[in-house]
């Protein structure tokens, strides 16, 4: 593609189209060089989006690693509930397996606080307040907050209450009915428990307690036999397992390892090395992608290859068919979660897999990438810093003969014109002497026909 200016060239003479000639041609010809300096530029360019397709695909294949390094070991722990009205149990990475029985006597409640109905009548909160006072104190449990709120209106003492970092929330409630509207200050403490709450103007108190909130009152395997006082319905039962309550009532909560996270972790790895081994594909073969021929395509195939064979001579996993990843006759690396249930222990699988810290496929898989995709020293990364490189000096070559082009496409036109305007004058001289010549020619036949 030309990027060369314009000629602005306009003859007068006679050769003015065989000078304009000159220039089209001398353009042209100084174009090639930029055009071949453009389509190495595009195909660099091209070069590029591959590679960070590719390395989008070794990066998801890493995420994939990771996924399985959180699901093995006490990763593995799910809970369940013989009793799932009761509520929902999570585990954390130091759960231990067993059963603990809960019994939730009490769900809580919390404290609740309401302006005293003895304050100012207030029937438009924007610009209305139940004082006058432009500070306040407000007291939860005995710590003091000092509040001073933007404005003297209701709603922004609401405002400076929720902002103060007490374990509180405010609100404005109508009790007046919308013919004649009167709110009220509603605080309620964000805690299930007997909370202290108060606000006051200077020595005047303005809260009324509405009622005093509980605790959620809960046993671990009967235990103790007075019940546990919580301000939260979230519980803890034990190391890495929490119990989010949502009624009254007993339940069993069994902490057990499960295949099913680590399952749907080697499904999303098979996907992912699909993906990779799919989009490097497309760069082999004499019709191949942008990259075809290059030695990086050779290394990411070779790294997939690594992976996909790794093995190991100890315990009664060796490799990952023992996991149910094997290969199609397509090609195409398929997970049958059917043969890891048959593994003969999850503590066998996790010796196999290991960690990406400590030993095993994770490791080794991960270790892999890791000279692929690091952001610094990665292969990938060179690669792509190397093109881009190129990228920028093609295009400050580029930018440069277009520079050049445009200084001689400039030069060459004001010699043209000086050229052509010399020829114009030339024409017209010629023009005068010939006329010249034939009325002297027309005025001797007059005189000898005379």
């Amino acid at each position: 593609m030309s990027t060369s200016a314009t000629s602005s060239f306009t003859g007068q003479s006679e050769f003015s189209s065989q000078l304009q000639t000159v220039i089209t041609d001398a353009v042209a010809t100084a174009q090639i060089p930029i055009t071949q300096l453009q389509n190495t530029q595009s195909t660099i360019t091209g070069e590029q989006s591959e590679l960070q397709t590719l390395g989008n695909d070794f990066q998801s294949l890493q995420s994939s690693l990771d996924a399985i390094n959180s699901a093995i070991g006490t990763g593995a722990y799910t809970a369940t509930l013989d009793n799932t009205a009761l509520g929902t149990a999570t585990v954390g990475t130091d759960a231990l397996a067993g059963t603990y029985s809960v019994n939730v006597a009490s769900l809580g409640s919390h404290t609740n606080a309401v302006s005293q109905s003895t304050l100012p009548t207030v029937s438009d909160p924007s610009t209305g307040n139940i004082s006058t006072s432009s500070t306040f104190t407000l007291s939860v449990n005995g710590s003091n907050y000092s509040l001073t709120p933007a404005s003297t209106s209701l709603d922004s003492l609401v405002s400076a209450i929720n902002g103060s970092g007490a374990n509180v929330q405010a609100t404005v409630v109508n009790v007046g009915g919308s013919s004649a509207p009167n709110y009220q200050l509603s605080i309620q403490g964000t805690d299930y428990a007997p909370d202290t709450i108060q606000l006051s103007a200077g020595s005047t108190n303005l809260l009324s307690t509405i009622s005093a909130g509980s605790y959620v009152t809960y046993q671990v395997n009967g235990e103790p036999s007075t019940p546990i006082n919580s301000s939260s319905r979230n519980l803890s039962l034990s190391t890495g397992l929490t119990l989010n309550v949502a009624q009254t009532g007993t339940a069993n909560v069994t902490v057990a390892q499960s295949t099913d996270t680590l399952s749907s972790a080697l499904s999303n790895f098979a996907t992912a090395y699909n993906t990779a081994t799919s989009d490097l594909a497309k760069n082999r073969g004499q019709n191949g992608g942008a990259l075809a021929g290059q030695t990086i395509v050779d290394q990411l195939g070779s790294a997939l290859e690594s992976i996909a064979n790794y093995s190991s001579s100890s315990g009664s996993i060796h490799s990952l068919s023992d996991l149910g990843l094997t290969f199609d006759t397509s090609g195409n690396l398929n997970f049958d979660a059917s043969a890891l249930n048959a593994s003969t222990s999850l503590s066998a699988v996790d010796s196999f897999l290991g960690t990406e810290a400590g030993g095993g496929f994770l490791q080794s898989a991960d270790s892999t990438l890791t000279a692929l995709t690091d952001g610094t020293t990665g292969t990938i990364t060179l690669e792509n810093n190397s093109l881009a490189t190129e990228v920028t000096n093609l295009q400050t070559q580029i930018t440069n003969k277009q520079t050049q082009l445009t200084q001689m496409q400039s030069n060459l036109t004001q010699q043209m014109a000086t050229a052509d305007a010399a020829i114009s004058s030339l024409e017209q001289q010629q023009n005068q002497i010939t006329d010249l010549f034939a009325a002297e020619t027309l005025q001797s036949q007059n005189y000898n026909n005379g």
